[in-house]
């Protein structure tokens, strides 16, 4: 999990990071990727996929609006929670789907039970993604994908439901920057891997559920092999 913390003050950016990472000491779960951004502009020009977002609406330069509602475009799965002294701006806010407010100066025992909802949304949803195919746009929950493929000969790509198919002319990096970290896996240029429906590999395919496949690079295997053997740890 990638949690962004997004505050022009430093102090309120460590209390937070603090409070996130006592949860999940206490909690005995993985730690996440903390990422620590005192502007807009440096949040937006990150490339990493954020799943939970701390961010401070009144910030100097592009302020938390333009932020928030920058973020729900590119990735529309984030969980955003604000954390401002100005309630006034909540309205606004609401335009981009908040999921929490938390209120300045940060309260210990909210921010805990907001951090828990929070996580509890990540895991239920496990992630949506906007998939556009033959002029409709369908939301497709990313717990649900097996794995997508690439058509190099006809330009697009085809993503694999438990129950379903969707080929898109959407390109393999847009879905990937949808797709919650943690559980996809990409094995090769042309495939994108959900873990938690692996069924067997061997050092050039991985097999899937629903008798599905995927190639894994030659120079992909031994980093394959590490991630999805710490994948497994996480389900024990």
């Amino acid at each position: 999990m990638n949690i962004f913390i997004c505050d022009d003050d430093n102090l309120v950016c460590e209390q937070i990071k603090t409070l996130c990472e006592s949860y999940y000491i206490e909690h005995k779960l993985k730690r996440p990727d903390i990422y620590i951004f005192h502007s807009g502009e440096d949040i937006l020009a990150s490339d990493i996929k954020p799943d939970i977002v701390y961010l401070d609406i009144q910030m100097s330069g592009i302020d938390g609006i333009a932020v928030g509602n920058s973020l729900v475009k590119s990735y529309p799965a984030a969980i955003i929670i604000i954390i401002t002294s100005f309630p006034e701006y909540l309205d606004e806010a609401m335009r981009f789907h908040v999921f929490r407010y938390i209120s300045k100066p940060v309260e210990s025992k909210r921010f805990m039970r907001n951090l828990e909802d929070a996580i509890s949304e990540f895991n239920s949803i496990g992630g949506r993604i906007i998939v556009k195919c033959k002029g409709t746009t369908y939301i497709l929950s990313a717990k649900d994908i097996i794995m997508v493929g690439v058509n190099p000969h006809r330009r697009n790509l085809t993503i694999y439901t438990v129950s379903d198919t969707y080929t898109t002319t959407q390109t393999l990096a847009s879905i990937k920057s949808m797709l919650p970290s943690g559980s996809f896996y990409q094995s090769h240029r042309c495939y994108i891997v959900n873990m938690n429906y692996i069924m067997s590999y061997n050092n050039s395919r991985i097999y899937m559920k629903n008798h599905l496949y995927a190639d894994i690079a030659l120079r992909k295997y031994n980093d394959f092999f590490n991630t999805y053997s710490a994948f497994l740890t996480t389900l024990r």
